[in-house]
C-alpha cells in the first residue's frame, strides 16, 4: 500500500482560480479537483492520499473545515486547518477532532504568522492533548519572497518548546534549504515529508543521506499534487538506494501510524 501524505485539491468552483493564480510560478499536474487527484492516484498506483487543508482567511475557517469534513472519505483523508487570526482557534480544534480528522495544516507564509508567537502556544498545547498532528510548510515557496517566516532552525527551536507535539515538516523540513535541514533537524523526533524533494531541487545523494541519517521511520512519502506529478515523485523515491524495510516505512507504515489506520 502507498500513502501520499501531502496533496491538495479544491472545490470545483475554486480549483480553476487556484491553478490560474499559480500559473507561471508553479506548474499544475491535475485540474486541482478531487476527481483530478483521484485520477492521478489511479495512474500512479497510490492507494490513499492525505489532502492538506489550509484556511485562507480567519472568517473562512468554519466553512473550509466543514468542506474538509465532507470530503473526508476514501481514498482521501482530509486534515483540518486553523487560521492563526481566527477568534477562537481552540474551538475549531475541538470541532476538527470531533469530526475525526487526524490533524491540521498550516502555512506560515500564506497565513503570515510565526510559530514562536506566544498567542498560539495554547493551540499547540491543545493539539498535543487531542493527539492532532500538525503539518506545516517550511522554507522556500515560489509564491513568496524571502526572508521566510519558517525555516529549519526556527522549527527545531519550536520542536524543543513543544517536544510532545506530532510535528510534520513539509518539503523535507525546509524547501531548498537542505543544508540547514541537515544542520538543525536531522535526527530530531519530527517527521519530514518528501513533497517537492524532487530531482529538480535536490540531488539523490543528499536526499538519501538525509533519509538515512534522520531515520526512515520519520520520513513520509509526499508529492504536493497537483503541484507535482505523483507518478514522477513515486518513481524518483523508488530509485533511491533504500532497503525494502525503509521503503515500507516511507510509503506506508509511518503515515498509517499518524493516521491511526
Amino acid at each position: 500500500m502507498i500513502i501520499d501524505f501531502h496533496t491538495h485539491f479544491y472545490p470545483e468552483k475554486v480549483a480553476p482560480k487556484a491553478i490560474e493564480v499559480c500559473a507561471g510560478k508553479i506548474d499544475a499536474y491535475s485540474d486541482g479537483t478531487r476527481a483530478g487527484l483521484e485520477k492521478s492516484m489511479c495512474v500512479a498506483g497510490i492507494d490513499l492520499s492525505v489532502a492538506l487543508t489550509v484556511v485562507n482567511a480567519p472568517e473562512n475557517s468554519a466553512s473550509i473545515n466543514a468542506w474538509a469534513i465532507r470530503e473526508n472519505r476514501m481514498p482521501i483523508i482530509s486534515t483540518g486547518g486553523i487560521h492563526p487570526d481566527e477568534p477562537d482557534p481552540l474551538a475549531t480544534l475541538e470541532a476538527i477532532n470531533a469530526a475525526g480528522l487526524p490533524g491540521i495544516k498550516l502555512h506560515p507564509e500564506y497565513q503570515r504568522f510565526k510559530f514562536d508567537e506566544e498567542r498560539l502556544f495554547p493551540v499547540w498545547e491543545r493539539c498535543e492533548e487531542l493527539g492532532l498532528f500538525v503539518v506545516t510548510h517550511v522554507g522556500y515557496d515560489a509564491m513568496y519572497e524571502p526572508p521566510y517566516l519558517s525555516d529549519p532552525e526556527k522549527l527545531a527551536e519550536f520542536h524543543r518548546r513543544f517536544p510532545g507535539l506530532q510535528l510534520v515538516l513539509a518539503h523535507l523540513g525546509g524547501m531548498a534549504m537542505w543544508d540547514e535541514v541537515e544542520k538543525y533537524l536531522v535526527g530530531l523526533p519530527v517527521y519530514l515529508d518528501l513533497a517537492m524533494a524532487t530531482k529538480e531541487y535536490i540531488t539523490p545523494g543528499q536526499l538519501t543521506r538525509i533519509i538515512k541519517n534522520h531515520g526512515a521511520n520519520r520520513i513520509l512519502f509526499g508529492s504536493d499534487s497537483p503541484w507535482y506529478d505523483q507518478t514522477r515523485q513515486l518513481k524518483f523515491i523508488r530509485s533511491l538506494p533504500l532497503t525494502n524495510e525503509e521503503q515500507e516505512l516511507i510509503f506506508y507504515q509511518n503515515a498509517a501510524e499518524l493516521l491511526k489506520i
